[in-house]
């Protein structure tokens, strides 16, 4: 059995990620906007690495634009961002919003904790994030803006260990 990971990642902590996968199962980590048709015909798996940001995923228009090409094809989905593992419907809610129906149906997924270094931010980036701060003061609720790095590679084991099940069960 073939497979690839293809990723999108802002600042870095989805790249982490995929490169931790990468390293473990031995299959190539690719950026999104660099697979090559012929990578994403002949995996047999794929292993999708997305960060979310303002409620998007950044892979989202490549999942919208390749739909039909993942259809029929193992996914495993891990979702790297800020929200707190027991937010489940949150975390799920994200999901929903950007990966479409038919391949929602046919993918396993993983939430990741991430990262964000303040200072690493772009200028527009800083302005949301300071936005987002104000409007949530404003209705009330808290809204942390400090720098956190909840970066593990121990945390992706179990896709890890589930890709390598469901290889086992394929070869």
């Amino acid at each position: 059995m073939h497979g690839i990971i293809i990723f999108q990642s802002k600042y870095g902590a989805t790249r982490q990620y995929a490169e931790w996968i990468s390293k473990a199962l031995q299959i190539p980590a690719v950026e999104a906007d660099k697979v090559t048709p012929a990578q994403l015909s002949t995996a047999d798996f794929l292993i999708l690495g997305t960060s979310i940001y303002i409620g998007k995923m950044l892979l989202r228009p490549w999942l919208l634009q390749h739909e039909a090409q993942l259809s029929g094809k193992p996914l495993f989905l891990f979702v790297v961002c800020a929200t707190k593992p027991e937010e489940v419907e949150k975390l799920n809610g994200y999901v929903a919003q950007n990966v479409p129906a038919p391949v929602l149906t046919r993918c396993l997924r993983y939430f990741l904790p991430g990262k964000i270094k303040f200072s690493d931010l772009s200028f527009a980036d800083k302005l949301k994030v300071r936005a987002g701060s104000f409007m949530a003061r404003l209705m009330g609720k808290q809204f942390d803006v400090s720098d956190f790095d909840r970066l593990d590679e121990k945390l992706s084991a179990p896709l890890v260990r589930d890709v390598q099940q469901f290889h086992l069960y394929h070869s």
